[in-house]
């Protein structure tokens, strides 16, 4: 009989959790106890068909808002990410409450190594953008996970911390040949622990007033590093 790895387990865990909560009911949530803040503008246009295209290392990567759910009155725009890394086409939303705007991750069930296992959903705050420069947002989520192998059930007690920081505002960037002026830029550093095991990935986000997001950096253990840089943008 093969023997369950549970070290194995956790990795892919810790790291599937990573790539899920990145650019983000029964599920666990972080969008209370904080004032979600007065708007200064749009920075993540959300209407249905609205369409980015990246360069990422010479291939294109488009993210797209290709529907609408309601969770607890208040509409998300489900983004469908060919950046995706994680291999398993988890739905995720997006929405904004004042200024503040949030990721919401669905459940995640796959198998890994004759292992099922199973994520609750979760959401997170992407970013606010009524913080001035040096300013922080953080947290602790601590989504549900358990496991199943040969008829043997268990969890294991994992949390997400993170921190967020916005490191410059109304800049303005000019990518691949264009110029986008009242630009947030913000940073996002992430830890996953699922029973011991930890990995962590840094982020860099740009957002551009009126058009989303125009550049991001992600950063795995602080070795390999994927970019991105907006081709060219649709907006309904």
């Amino acid at each position: 009989m093969k023997k369950f790895n549970m070290k194995k387990t956790t990795q892919f865990i810790s790291i599937l959790l990573l790539f899920t909560s990145l650019f983000l009911t029964s599920c666990s949530s972080d969008d209370s106890g904080e004032s979600n803040g007065t708007t200064t503008g749009d920075y993540f246009p959300m209407k249905l068909n609205n369409v980015w295209n990246f360069n990422a290392n010479g291939n294109t990567e488009q993210l797209k808002m290709i529907g609408t759910d309601e969770f607890g009155g208040t509409t998300y725009y489900e983004l469908q990410d060919e950046g995706d890394d994680s291999g398993l086409n988890t739905q995720n939303w997006v929405t904004k409450k004042g200024a503040t705007y949030y990721q919401k991750i669905a459940d995640i069930t796959t198998v890994q190594s004759g292992v099922t296992i199973n994520i609750k959903g979760y959401q997170m705050p992407m970013f606010k953008d009524d913080l001035a420069v040096n300013e922080t947002w953080s947290g602790t989520l601590r989504p549900k996970v358990t496991f199943s192998y040969n008829g043997n059930n268990g969890s294991l007690p994992t949390t997400v911390t993170y921190t967020g920081k916005i490191t410059a505002r109304d800049v303005t960037e000019v990518i691949n040949g264009v110029t986008y002026t009242n630009v947030i830029k913000t940073t996002m550093d992430a830890e996953t622990n699922v029973d011991g095991e930890i990995n962590s990935v840094f982020s860099e986000y740009w957002f551009a007033k009126d058009i989303g997001p125009i550049k991001e950096i992600q950063i795995l253990n602080g070795g390999v590093s994927n970019e991105r840089t907006l081709i060219n943008y649709v907006l309904n």
